[in-house]
């Protein structure tokens, strides 16, 4: 499979390049593009229609070309994928909660191909990534690979939008189902943070509230770990949106996997803390430290193991955490750079308000602060 990735400064640079990327020699199909909220999704749109291409994709907070990080940028992988290789399929929510219409779209997804694989993307703030999960795996009536994120918008927090052709939605969902019987489909999601402490046990919940942990108000808890938290800390000192990028929670799962829960809001009146992901009521946690170099080298590491699986791959594209962007600052490029010279091969990616991939044992999460990478290999 015939594959080309490139970034785009604007509307006007993304036609160019279509235009020059476009040859007898090679004709995509479909193309993957993840673009900052400054650009217009109706002209993006209309640069893909007039050359016939399937579009998926969503506004990101920050844009990955191969092993580089760009800001307020398009970024583009085209592939020359057959057609009855794979589906596009978008769903909007009108009165449909998120588990409805990702129920929906793992029907979908099962009909579509014996073997599927899923790459989703999901527009607006309020919607819960995590309801996403649950509804595909309902919907498929079986555990399928899927891939995706929350859309960015640069941590304004105001508008995320999923897009294709003729489509965008502030609270919808677009997908590409994979037939893996024709293309292969790889990928993992990791986060390489390192748990601390001992276990501790959520006592009191509801969503992604969690209002006691070890039956102590958490936000107590949380301080009596680090010491502060943003608004009590001093002028100086780390503010909340830092502090959630490097103590994410590790909840622990049965199959022996953890799965991270970053904390984005202090509630001083009530002692609570708000998650960005949801939690329950029994779950068991660690806390984790905050990050250093250890952390992208564990991660490029856990990545590299499927070298062994996937020596070469056509296409590839990574979802990394805008909160471990924040976390990690420049040293979050050298993560990239690693995982991406493992394979060379045409690369793009976003910085997400949250991920979804499976998990190294095939079973597919909604998670906070985490990367998730995958490879396509024609067969």
């Amino acid at each position: 499979m015939k594959s080309k990735s490139f970034s785009a400064k604007n509307i006007k640079d993304l036609n160019q390049q279509l235009d020059q990327f476009l040859t007898e020699d090679f004709k995509p199909t479909v193309a993957v593009v993840f673009s900052a909220v400054c650009h217009n999704i109706d002209d993006l749109s209309a640069a893909f229609d007039r050359h016939s291409i399937n579009l998926i994709g969503c506004s990101s907070s920050g844009e990955i070309h191969k092993e580089n990080v760009i800001e307020e940028a398009i970024v583009v992988l085209a592939m020359e994928m057959q057609k009855d290789h794979y589906k596009v399929q978008k769903i909007d929510s009108g009165d449909q909660s998120t588990y409805q219409i990702a129920h929906a779209m793992g029907q979908f997804a099962a009909y579509s191909f014996e073997n599927p694989a899923v790459f989703v993307f999901s527009g607006g703030v309020t919607m819960d990534p995590e309801q996403v999960v649950f509804g595909m795996k309902d919907g498929a009536k079986k555990e399928i690979p899927v891939y995706g994120g929350a859309a960015g918008d640069d941590l304004s927090m105001s508008e995320t939008t999923a897009y294709s052709n003729n489509w965008k939605s502030s609270n919808g969902l677009v997908c590409m189902v994979v037939d893996t019987d024709k293309i292969s489909v790889t990928g993992m999601a990791t986060s390489g943070w390192e748990a601390i402490g001992a276990v501790n046990t959520i006592t009191k919940s509801e969503g992604n509230v969690i209002y006691s942990i070890n039956e102590k108000p958490a936000l107590d808890v949380f301080i009596d770990y680090f010491g502060f938290f943003g608004n009590e800390a001093s002028d100086t000192g780390p503010k909340l949106e830092t502090i959630s990028g490097q103590y994410p929670l590790q909840i622990m799962r049965e199959g022996g996997y953890s799965v991270l829960r970053a904390p984005l809001i202090a509630n001083e009146e009530n002692r609570s803390l708000v998650m960005a992901g949801g939690v329950k009521q029994g779950d068991k946690f660690r806390f984790s430290i905050s990050p250093g170099f250890e952390v992208i080298e564990k991660t490029i590491s856990e990545f590299g193991h499927l070298k062994n699986d996937v020596a070469e791959a056509d296409a590839m594209f990574l979802i990394s955490c805008k909160g471990r962007h924040t976390a990690l600052g420049p040293l979050v490029e050298d993560e990239i750079q690693g995982i991406h010279n493992y394979w060379n091969a045409p690369m793009i990616g976003f910085f997400s308000y949250g991920e979804i991939g499976n998990m190294k044992n095939g079973t597919c999460e909604f998670h906070n602060e985490t990367c998730v990478m995958v490879l396509l290999k024609e067969k």
